[in-house]
């Protein structure tokens, strides 16, 4: 039998399409058909398939609400095949099930733990004199200027899309919104508090600015797409780039010589929070055939099981389902054990908001701050309408 898989497309093969080539060895009567989408175009392309009825038997899907392939839509709209009574139970807790949990039933299964951080070729920083982890804004801003001085970019942006610049505001939200309030999406949902009277939200979108005034990003930022983010980062002409941890997986598989690491970008004063969640998933095709559904059922039990749940964290850089960060952290993540230890983190908060569209709305409005056509106040004001809508 052969199975239809689609996932993002990486840098070199994706991770889960690695473990589906492992399955298929240890199990020669199942195989994929892998389609790896962009990760700008997936969440469109994903939808436009299941509308047509012609997606794959297992697909990749995020968690929560708030991206275009996000769970919860996808299982209201009918697309996804229920997984409450199978491995996928195992990999939540009651702080996550949320992601997944719809009408009483668990729609999709995680299958990693996703630090979402700043990754850095440590080698290549070494070689200029810069030290990552970075305390302070102004440690950062002045590697920028050595990495300027020679010759590289300190931070690489894919400013023409939504994922990245939405990901990147987020981490700044990271330590500006949510250290002091980690309830603020609960606040948003009741109307206590707004993006635009929300001073840290400000703060995130200024800091866009003044890196990119800095010096940080790479010249013509508000056309960097994220294809090119990691190959650069692993070749050495950029120090780093926003991503999650996973991407320095893709970096290890193209430059295995150079060492690196994931750590998070510091707040104003060296406050330590960050996000960290189980946001990467995979559904089964509520239109696939019986035949096709049962087998997909079995691959995600074979990925559920903890010795492949920690070969595909070894692939992918993120941390394995099974182990989440309670776990033994790899030397990738050393800067951020602290976070863990002090329960300093909590899941990505676009997966929380009520529709793609305010995501849509920030990452989009990124790219307008850099080109010069909006302003903070419009893109903040702009997500909040586009949150009431979705309420």
């Amino acid at each position: 039998m052969t199975l239809r898989l689609s996932v993002e497309a990486g840098a070199v093969r994706a991770p889960i399409a690695v473990m589906a080539d492992k399955y298929s060895e240890e199990n020669p009567n199942v195989t994929f058909d892998v389609e790896e989408v962009p990760n700008e175009q997936y969440g469109e392309v994903l939808r436009t398939q299941l509308q047509g009825g012609n997606a794959s038997d297992v697909f990749y899907v995020t968690g929560g609400n708030g991206n275009p392939h996000s769970a919860l839509p996808l299982a209201e709209a009918g697309y996804l095949e229920p997984l409450t009574d199978t491995s996928a139970a195992e990999l939540y807790n009651d702080q996550t099930r949320y992601l997944s949990e719809w009408n009483d039933q668990l729609w999709t299964q995680p299958v990693d733990f996703v630090p979402i951080t700043n990754n850095y070729n440590i080698t290549a920083a070494e070689e200029l004199g810069i030290k990552p982890p970075f305390r302070t804004v102004a440690e950062v801003k002045a590697a920028c200027k050595t990495a300027q001085a020679g010759g590289k970019t300190l931070l690489r942006l894919a400013g023409s899309t939504v994922p990245n610049n939405g990901l990147t505001t987020l981490q700044f939200a990271a330590t500006r919104v949510f250290a002091d309030e980690p309830d603020w999406n609960a606040k948003r949902t009741n109307g206590e508090v707004t993006f635009a009277d929300t001073a840290g939200w400000k703060e995130s979108l200024q800091l866009i600015l003044d890196l990119r005034d800095a010096g940080c990003f790479q010249n013509g930022v508000e056309a960097g797409v994220i294809a090119d983010n990691v190959p650069n980062v692993a070749a050495g002409n950029a120090i780093g780039a926003f991503a999650p941890g996973g991407a320095v997986g893709d970096m290890r598989r193209i430059n295995p010589d150079a060492s690196f690491i994931s750590t998070a970008f510091p707040g104003d004063a060296g406050e330590e929070y960050m996000f960290a969640s189980p946001s990467n998933m995979l559904g089964i095709n509520a239109k696939s055939g019986a035949n096709e559904k049962a087998a997909a059922k079995g691959f995600l039990a074979w990925l559920a099981e903890p010795e492949n749940a920690d070969a595909l964290a070894e692939t992918s850089g993120n941390l394995s389902i099974r182990a989440g960060a309670g776990s033994a952290l790899p030397e990738q993540y050393s800067s951020i054990a602290t976070y863990f230890e002090q329960n300093n983190y909590q899941p990505l908060a676009n997966l929380g908001w009520p529709s793609p569209e305010v995501y849509n709305t920030l990452g989009t409005g990124v790219q307008g701050l850099l080109t010069g056509q909006t302003t903070i106040d419009d893109v903040l004001a702009s997500m909040d309408a586009a949150w009431d809508a979705a309420s």
